[in-house]
């Protein structure tokens, strides 16, 4: 449930992605930093993908994932209590209904069998009413931290949820074991494509 915007089932993992020793990389014409900060810390670039539509063959965002120091181990990562940040570069624009559907699709994809709680139900729909439309060179930020979620659009806050499952649930749509694109939360663990 409450992934983050999801476009479709299918994603391509990104060749330049960065295991070990990750750095600074410009995709599809984005650049994206090496560090973030959050939470008082710098968070260091942990892998980096683009996500493409196949049905349509177009990239529309650039996604990274930071973290407190690199780690390839996803069940490691959503059980740290530590700050972490996906970092969203739109490539494309989607109005406000399609990011909605998107994060509906999320939850859907992710909670389809009722495995999320439904305490978190709330929380994930102010979520999507606050999702505004994005448009070409938007940004979208995910700072998880032990408290829960905050959201950014542009660098404006959008929520700050003090639901710690909501925020799981958010982290594990991009890196956890059903995630909608299984190759960009490889890409964002720095794993290589399968």
């Amino acid at each position: 449930m409450r992934s983050l915007i999801v476009w479709t089932i299918a994603a391509v993992f990104l060749p330049g992605c960065f295991a070990a020793g990750a750095k600074a990389a410009t995709v599809e014409g984005v650049t994206l930093p090496d560090t973030y900060s959050a939470e008082g810390q710098t968070l260091v670039l942990n892998g980096i993908g683009v996500r493409t539509l196949t049905v349509f063959n177009f990239d529309v965002y650039v996604a990274a994932l930071y973290l407190p120091r690199r780690d390839q181990d996803a069940n490691r990562i959503l059980s740290s209590p530590g700050p972490k940040v996906i970092l969203l570069k739109f490539i494309r624009g989607a109005s406000k209904e399609r990011v909605e559907k998107q994060y509906r699709e999320g939850e859907a994809n992710n909670c389809g069998n009722g495995q999320c709680p439904a305490s978190d139900l709330a929380d994930f729909e102010k979520l999507v009413a606050a999702a505004p439309a994005v448009s070409a060179g938007d940004t979208s930020a995910y700072i998880f931290t032990p408290q829960g979620v905050r959201v950014l659009a542009n660098d404006r806050p959008i929520g700050d949820f003090a639901d710690r499952d909501l925020s799981f649930q958010l982290l594990n749509g991009f890196i956890g074991s059903h995630p909608p694109s299984p190759e960009l939360g490889r890409a964002l663990l720095g794993l290589p494509a399968q």
